[in-house]
């Protein structure tokens, strides 16, 4: 019996595959790892859809739009990806940057036809964001933030007790 509680754990670890890097997030090189689907670049574009509608999330010259409508511009190394935080089985998008030795990341949903800004997360410390379920959290220094999605926000929460950083 304990055999087979053994098993039946590590077969449900191995589909915890957010937490994991996988070899595309090491052959692309990444910096933000378990998003449902992304691209990596200096350009691209990403496929998705929400409720039988079709949207192209776009990258060219560090400006980010969906469906031909701008969304935001920035600098630095650029992921662009999808996951559902809000957990209304749509998937919200993530524009992440590294830039300046830190990682930030905006997410947006879509909210009566438009796209929204639900969230900014970030550390100008870290090297790495991490996505599991509705939370996206950072390891900076010693200390693990993360901001989780509650009902209509992301509530930010750090190990050490450190106020959110100013994005």
């Amino acid at each position: 019996m304990k055999r087979l509680l053994t098993i039946i754990c590590l077969l449900a670890g191995l589909t915890a595959y957010a937490q994991m890097r996988t070899y595309s997030d090491n052959e692309s090189k990444t910096f933000i790892v378990g998003l449902e689907s992304y691209f990596f670049g200096e350009s691209g574009t990403l496929d998705f859809s929400i409720d039988k509608a079709s949207f192209k999330a776009s990258l060219a010259s560090g400006a980010v739009s969906i469906n031909g409508t701008d969304l935001e511009s920035g600098e630095g190394d650029t992921v662009i990806g999808i996951h559902d935080f809000t957990g209304n089985r749509a998937p919200d998008l993530v524009i992440a940057r590294r830039r300046d030795g830190g990682v930030y990341a905006n997410v947006y949903t879509l909210e009566g036809g438009e796209w929204k800004l639900a969230g900014k997360v970030g550390s100008p410390e870290a090297t790495e964001i991490r996505v599991f379920r509705q939370v996206l959290s950072i390891r900076s220094g010693s200390a693990l933030l993360s901001w989780t999605w509650h009902g209509s926000k992301f509530d930010y929460k750090a190990s050490d007790g450190s106020a959110e950083p100013v994005l």
